[in-house]
């Protein structure tokens, strides 16, 4: 099986060249890395950039401005324009700290990376890029199964929290029951691609899809028995609405009341929005209690730095 992670393959775009170099001669994919390594999102996001593609969530439609204010862009930090620099989503938790994937930022350095938040639109014009200053992924991510993909990132400054920017609060174990029951309805957000190997677009998409149980995302003609426990299932069985490449690190969200939480980070899936592959996510319940240490006690925090 052919597992696909949710990020566009690309190392990070580490550009070390000003603009006028640009005016002056063709980049190169040799002349925008810095010689350090990178995650394949940050690699893929390169390619992209160098070949001037076009990067959506399947089957979605497009978000309002202020719609999910919890949503952030990961940029590589020296590409101009935030759509090319784009690579992979991720959710506030903290007015200094992003929750996203880890198999976007695993093998990427902190100064590489910038987010922005507050926004729908991805284009020149974008908000502010706040640059990350620590990156932590959980010690046991497992680069080829993709258990326990869930990383943090440390901001340099804190967000101006409000209408534009809020935080989401993470689902814990006790809201489960309740929350992520069969067909109960969950929204996906990012700006990823609208179809496997398909184009994006600067504009934020969201889809609601329906919470799928780890037994029937298990299944032989499904996954087989790769989710594990600490991850959790959403999408339509009949394929046609999903995340897809470059929503890797975003929130689905669940509606725990009034109060929207962040139920899981988007990770993995075989393409895009086939029949009986639906999207496969971290389950967030299982690392509230290292995002809580991790948070505010770093010290005694299970993870691997950056």
């Amino acid at each position: 099986m052919d597992m696909l992670s949710r990020c566009f393959t690309a190392s990070l775009l580490l550009v070390a060249i000003a603009s006028t170099a640009f005016a002056q001669q063709p980049a190169s994919r040799e002349s925008l890395l810095t010689g350090r390594t990178a995650s394949q999102p940050v690699l893929d996001a390169i390619e992209v950039y160098l070949d001037k593609k076009e990067k959506k969530i399947v089957g979605g439609k497009p978000a309002k401005a202020g719609q999910f204010p919890w949503q952030v862009a990961l940029l590589v930090a020296r590409v101009p324009d935030a759509y090319d620099a784009h690579f992979c989503g991720g959710s506030v938790h903290t007015e200094r700290w992003i929750v996203t994937a880890a198999h976007c930022v695993h093998d990427t350095e902190a100064a590489d990376i910038a987010i922005v938040a507050g926004t729908h639109r991805l284009n020149a014009e974008a908000p502010e890029r706040i640059a990350v200053s620590r990156i932590l992924v959980h010690e046991d991510y497992d680069d080829e199964t993709y258990d326990n993909d869930i990383a943090l990132l440390e901001l340099e400054k804190p967000l101006a929290l409000g209408d534009r920017i809020r935080v989401i609060p993470l689902l814990g174990t006790g809201d489960e029951p309740a929350t992520l029951k069969p067909g109960a309805l969950l929204t996906v957000s990012g700006w990823g691609r609208t179809q496997q190997d398909g184009e994006g677009t600067s504009a934020l998409q969201y889809v609601d899809i329906p919470f799928v149980e780890r037994k029937t995302c298990n299944r032989a003609l499904a996954y087989d028995g790769a989710v594990t426990e600490r991850m959790i299932c959403a999408g339509v069985a009949a394929g046609g609405k999903d995340s897809c490449q470059g929503d890797s690190g975003g929130p689905l969200a669940a509606n725990a009341g009034s109060q929207p939480r962040l139920a899981g980070v988007v990770s993995w899936g075989e393409g895009c929005a086939q029949a009986n592959k639906v999207g496969v996510y971290t389950r967030v319940s299982q690392f509230t209690g290292w995002v809580s240490t991790c948070t505010t006690d770093t010290a005694r925090c299970k993870a691997k730095h950056r």
